[in-house]
């Protein structure tokens, strides 16, 4: 199989976010745009999501740049260092505003909801992301289907 070349516009094409988003996270060392392979898809769409929330009482100025936040920073590094060695299909990260939880399966996520239940918290369903990345799809179109009883 021939290995494919990725360019900032086609990460972001493929993350469903606009090409600034993918030149953003370039510039921002979320991504190196000089060797972008697949798995920046999934750290692309992450980052558009996080430079979206913000948390009740705090004020963000539109019309400004805006750095990465600490716990923006904090979540991509935990989302990059999961990829994709711990990520299962319903892998997710509870991102919070000091943070993010990695959880995966009904007892972590119970366990994250309980400890966030008095906090905002937004969930990425990064597990979710990481399926949808084109080696995946080609992979589970190819797979034989299963013989039915």
């Amino acid at each position: 199989m021939r290995s494919e070349t990725w360019s900032l516009r086609k990460i972001a094409s493929e993350a469903g976010v606009l090409p600034k988003v993918a030149r953003d996270a370039a510039a921002e060392g979320v991504i190196d745009a000089t060797y972008l392979v697949e798995n920046d898809i999934v750290l692309v769409r992450l980052y558009g999501a996080l430079k979206r929330l913000v948390w009740p009482e705090e004020r963000r100025p539109a019309n400004q740049d805006q750095a990465l936040r600490v716990w923006e920073a904090i979540t991509v590094e935990t989302a990059r260092a999961a990829i994709p060695d711990d990520i299962a299909p319903d892998s997710g990260l509870f991102i919070h505003q000091t943070g993010c939880t990695l959880a995966t399966g009904p007892g972590p996520y119970c366990q994250a909801l309980f400890k966030l239940s008095d906090e905002p918290f937004y969930f990425a369903p990064i597990g979710k992301w990481f399926e949808e990345l084109p080696s995946r799809r080609r992979a589970r179109e190819q797979a034989p289907e299963p013989a039915s009883a």
